[in-house]
């Protein structure tokens, strides 16, 4: 029994990291609180096992251990590890947006020099002089390769990932997924399951 306490306890310390990592990656306590409460947690649960760990448990007090366990494990596979991996894409994520953003900036100024209105095509070349190209001399691409489409003018151009790929962000305007998906996604890119995966990078122009 008291083996099984001591490395219980390790084992809830090691858990405890995940969502100390993701408190501190983030910097906002206010709201990654239920991070804060389940590392606290994990941590009293292993203090408190250290501490008893040669007194015998009594029914009730094995109950309520192994139960209270189970749900900070719980909470910890459901919650914080799929907002953990999503942590780890937004870089990512991040600079695709910014990408987008600099290429619906380029487009604006090339209609107003040009006098193009709403529905105007407009092709790769037209906005290259108004963007930050990379050392190739190419418009940048998206860092985890998804497809840009350029789009018209009052358009948003936008990326293949879009919001089919978790973590759902590489859009200018996205919402969101369930729970569910956001859980499905983040072990299917863990695990490499086929659809977390993401298309090659390439730019489409409007027709």
């Amino acid at each position: 029994m008291r083996t099984i306490k001591v490395v219980t306890a390790l084992a809830c310390f090691i858990i405890a990291l995940i969502p100390i990592l993701v408190v501190l990656g983030d910097l906002n306590w206010f709201f990654n609180w239920p991070f804060a409460v389940c590392a606290l947690g994990l941590i009293g649960v292993g203090r408190y096992l250290i501490a008893k760990r040669r007194t015998p448990f009594s029914n009730r007090a094995r109950v309520l251990a192994v139960s209270g366990i189970c749900l900070l494990v719980g909470f910890v596979v459901a919650i914080v590890v799929p907002r953990f991996v999503a942590g780890m894409l937004a870089s990512s994520a991040n600079a695709c947006i910014n990408n987008l953003r600099q290429i619906d900036a380029a487009k604006a100024e090339w209609a107003l020099e040009n006098g193009k209105t709403n529905g105007a095509s407009v092709t790769e070349n037209d906005i290259k002089p108004y963007i930050k190209l990379d050392a190739n001399g190419n418009i940048p691409r998206c860092a985890l390769g998804g497809a840009y489409t350029i789009g018209r003018i009052g358009e948003d151009p936008t990326c293949s990932v879009g919001n089919r790929a978790w973590p759902n962000t590489h859009a200018l305007n996205y919402t969101s997924g369930s729970w569910w998906f956001n859980f499905k996604m983040a072990y299917g890119k863990l695990f490499g399951l086929g659809y977390a995966k993401i298309p090659r990078p390439v730019i489409t122009e409007s027709p």
